[in-house]
């Protein structure tokens, strides 16, 4: 495995525990300085700002935990891009003391800035619906 597909497979596992522990400042700053993160119903955040709101709004307000759990990824580096897939287990409990686990699929393009790699793309789809 080359240092870039460990640097990146990083890269998101940090995305993950960022956003499960309310670090959102460091969340966004994974991302490129244009970053996109597109949901499911294809509501899109581009840029640190949008993020940001994204991150405060989603999450802190209508979650009271959640946990990001990623597997089987798979990562395609070509130069200073590269592209990688995850499956992702969701778990939350929202404001209300609802819990609901759901699987999802991250579509992602990475791009390498000043010589790290950051986020640049995010595309989230939902799949199966594990419990209400």
């Amino acid at each position: 495995m080359s240092d870039d597909v460990r640097a990146i497979e990083r890269l998101k596992h940090e995305y993950a525990y960022r956003i499960d522990d309310g670090d959102y400042d460091e969340w966004v700053a994974l991302f490129t300085e244009d970053g996109r993160f597109c949901g499911d119903d294809g509501t899109a955040f581009e840029g640190h700002d949008e993020l940001d709101t994204f991150a405060t709004e989603v999450f802190d307000d209508a979650y009271a935990e959640t946990a990001h759990t990623l597997t089987n990824g798979v990562v395609d580096v070509e130069g200073d891009t590269a592209t990688g897939r995850w499956y992702l287990a969701l778990y939350q409990e929202t404001a209300d003391g609802e819990t609901a686990v759901q699987q999802a699929t991250y579509e992602d393009t990475f791009e390498r800035v000043e010589g790290a790699w950051r986020i640049a793309d995010v595309d989230l789809t939902y799949g199966v619906r594990l419990s209400d």
